[in-house]
Parts: C-alpha cells; structure tokens; sequence
C-alpha cells in the first residue's frame, strides 16, 4: 500500500516538472522589446551668404587740389635767364562704366615771371595749363585679391594725355609736359602716353606720379622726348560707387575667351623710298631739304594709328594710317634796293599699311607676346611750293608749283608687347619692320628700309 501511494506522490511530481519545464521554455522563447529612446536638440544653422567681392567702398569719382604747382628761380635756363611759377592744380577724376578706366580734367593756374635774357624786361601774368587724360587703372583687381586699398584711384595706370598752355594775352611759356623758352605762340599743346602710379597719404593727402614720352604738337619741329609730372596734394571730395559689385572669373576660366578686334597707335620712325621726277622746277640751285626732286628716304615720325580683327585665334588683318605734315619757311633780311625771296614750302605724307598679324604665342593670357607682321604700305607724298620776290617791301613777283608722288612698299618685321590687366586688354607694345619699294627691282646698292617704334599702345576688345 506504502508502495502505491509512493508511486501516485512520484507521478504526481514527474507532471509538475513536465509543467514547470514547459512554462520555463515559453519564457525563455518571448520576443524581448527592442525599442529604445533617446533625445537631442535640432540646431539651426544660418545659411551661408555669398563673400562680397569689394570690402573696400569703391569711389565714383574724385575732387583733388595739388599744391606742387611751383617753381622757384630756376638756374638751369641759362645765364641770365629768369623764370618762376606760383599756383595750384586743380583735378577732378571720374570711373567710366569699367571700372579700370577714367577720365581726368585738370587746370593749373599760376602767376609766372620770365625774363629770357640778362638785360631783358621781365614778363609777368597769369598763364594757365589744363589737360584731359583717359586712364587705365591695370592692377586694381589684383591689389584687391591682395587686401591692399583700391579706394580713391590707388593703383598703377596707363594713360593718354592731351594738353595745352596759354600765357592769356601773352606767350605761353609751358604746357603739362614742357617748358617753353623761345615760344611767341599764346597757345601751345602737347600729347603724352606715360605710366604712372596714384597712392593715398593718410587720410586727406594723395600723391600721383608718372614718367612717358611726349610730343609737342605746336611745333614745327619734331620735339618727341621723355616726361614726368608729379602731383601731390590734397583728396578734397569723392562720390562712392554704391551698384558697382563685378564678378571676377579666375584666369583659367577665360580660356575659351578670345579678342574678336583690337585698335592701338605707336610712336617712331618709318623710312620709305620716293620718286619724284629728277627735273628741277625751283628757281636758282638752293633746294628746300627734301622738297620733292628725284629719288630719297621720306620718314615720317607721326603717330601710327590702326585697327585689326582677328579672322582667326592668331591671325589678324589690320589697317593702319601714318600721317605727317611739314613746312619749312624762308625769310632772309632784306636791304634797301635789293632783291629778296620769301618761300614757303609744305610737304604731306600719308600711309596706309595694310598687315596680316600672325602670333608666335599660342595663348593670348600670357604678359609677353611676340607676333609676326607683314604686308603692303601704299604712300602717297606731295610738295607745295610758294616764293614772293620783294624789292623795298614791295611784292614784285610770284612763283609756285605742286608736285606728287605715289608708291607701293612690301613690309615685313617683329612685333612685341607686354599684357596688363586679367585678359591682358591692354598692351605696350614695340615694333621693328623693313619696307621695301616695289617700282624697283631688288639690288644690294640700294638699302631697304626701316621702320621702328620705340613705344605703342594696343587695347584688344569683344571678347567672345
């Protein structure tokens, strides 16, 4: 019986360990929640603005009083010789639609005194100098890439000047560019190219300097020499540019930008071969230099202006003009009862090359560039004769004539320049040519030509 009811009591507990063992393993297979929470704060950041290009307030224009206008008793004219200056110059600067280029007018009042030997009386007055220049400010973007100041026209230029002198009711004894001794003009002008460099002192003081060639252009005479003029002073007003904010393309992404046409003039010497008839039509044997008989060198100083456009990426056609007029002038004492002749003899010469332009250099971005000229020059030449016999002031007899002469020259030659700017738009260039006259055939006895311009300057536009 004990046996029995062991038994029962173990089958009991064999269901109870079947039961927990079951429940246990339902557990332990349960899915455990696998959601987690967590926290954090959003910050909201500020959207980027584009940098400004120009930190620097970029002035329209500028008022300028310079205070060097002055010249104390200057021994270097000579013995004898007098002359001072007391005055001020007055200028005033604007920016054109490009920034890098503007214009500048500019008076220069003084009372002068000149006395133009020892013994002589000494002339005193009011004279004035004015002048007009267009300027190209090359560096600006560059200096301002480099944190320098931009403000109020501080930076290195190019300019073209073009200036005149008046002594009012009498003589003009300078201009911008030169000083007058001799002069009986009242007016006189001149022209300059020069490269300069404006900077500001402190807060109100400003100073301007530049140094060039220049050519007296009321002279007969061909007067091309080297210049400079300095200004400094005071910056008395100035009217900031607010809408001005231009883009600047890095120099690698111009690449496919290329100059559609340039125009530029030089300043030198042209050399070409003249024919005029061999007979005389002068009276007497003395000849005007030069005056239009027989065969000769003509040279011709003016500026030569031209224009080009590029019919591909480095070649060029280009049309130039080369203009020059002289007079030589004769007027010999005359006695009482005596014969005298007064001439006047003028010659004009005109040019016009006709170039293809081929570049050396592949990419126009480069500062140095080196080309290759060639072409046809057709020059046209005449001379005009006049001569008035006197006897006691009186005319007793008149004698002239008019001569031309025509010719065509092969040209040929190098030319350089150096770039300034970002796409290099302006360029000072030099030039050296051998021309050719094509009425002859070619012998080693009869030299060829030259042509040669010390300084020019070229500015390359519609860039595509």
């Amino acid at each position: 019986m004990f046996c029995l009811h062991s038994l029962r009591i173990y089958r009991h507990l064999l269901w109870i360990s079947l039961i927990a063992s079951i429940c246990f393993q339902a557990s332990a297979q349960t899915i455990p929640d696998t959601t987690r929470l967590s926290y954090g704060e959003e910050e909201i950041l500020t959207p980027e603005a584009d940098a400004q290009l120009r930190v620097q307030a970029e002035d329209r224009s500028l008022w300028k009083l310079g205070l060097n206008n002055f010249t104390v008793s200057n021994s270097l004219l000579g013995r004898g010789q007098y002359y001072t200056r007391y005055g001020f110059h007055l200028a005033y600067e604007r920016r054109l639609k490009s920034p890098a280029w503007t214009v500048l007018a500019e008076l220069s009042p003084a009372l002068t005194h000149y006395r133009p030997a020892l013994g002589a009386d000494l002339d005193r007055g009011l004279s004035m100098r004015a002048q007009v220049a267009g300027r190209y400010y090359y560096n600006t973007e560059r200096r301002l890439r480099l944190g320098k100041n931009t403000t109020n026209f501080s930076a290195n230029y190019i300019a073209l000047a073009l200036g005149a002198g008046t002594g009012l009711d009498r003589p003009a004894r300078d201009t911008p560019f030169y000083f007058l001794t001799n002069n009986t003009r009242s007016i006189a002008t001149d022209v300059a190219i020069v490269y300069g460099l404006q900077r500001r002192l402190g807060r109100y003081g400003f100073i301007d300097a530049n140094i060039g060639v220049s050519n007296l252009l009321s002279s007969p005479w061909r007067t091309i020499s080297i210049t400079n003029s300095l200004r400094i002073g005071l910056a008395i007003g100035s009217q900031s540019a607010t809408n001005y904010s231009p883009r600047v393309i890095p120099v690698d992404t111009d690449e496919s930008l290329k100059p559609k046409a340039y125009a530029g003039f030089q300043l030198g010497a042209y050399l070409y071969r003249v024919r005029y008839s061999d007979t005389n039509p002068y009276r007497g044997t003395n000849l005007p230099p030069k005056a239009g008989v027989g065969t000769y060198s003509q040279e011709i100083l003016m500026p030569y202006a031209y224009v080009g456009y590029y019919v591909q990426p480095r070649l060029a056609v280009q049309v130039g003009m080369q203009r020059q007029r002289e007079e030589f002038r004769v007027t010999p004492a005359r006695f009482p009862g005596l014969l005298s002749r007064d001439s006047i003899t003028n010659k004009n010469d005109l040019a016009l090359p006709v170039m293809l332009r081929y570049s050396l250099t592949r990419s126009f971005l480069k500062r140095w560039q080196f080309d290759v000229v060639a072409g046809l020059v057709p020059h046209w030449s005449s001379v005009r004769f006049q001569e008035q016999e006197f006897v006691d002031e009186q005319l007793t007899n008149e004698y002239g004539f008019r001569r031309s002469a025509f010719g065509v020259h092969a040209s040929a030659g190098l030319n350089a320049s150096y770039g300034f700017g970002r796409r290099r738009r302006l360029q000072a260039t030099t030039e050296w040519v051998l021309t050719k006259d094509l009425r002859s055939e070619f012998q080693s006895s009869e030299p060829l030509q030259w042509g040669l311009s010390f300084i020019g300057l070229r500015y390359r536009f519609g860039y595509r």
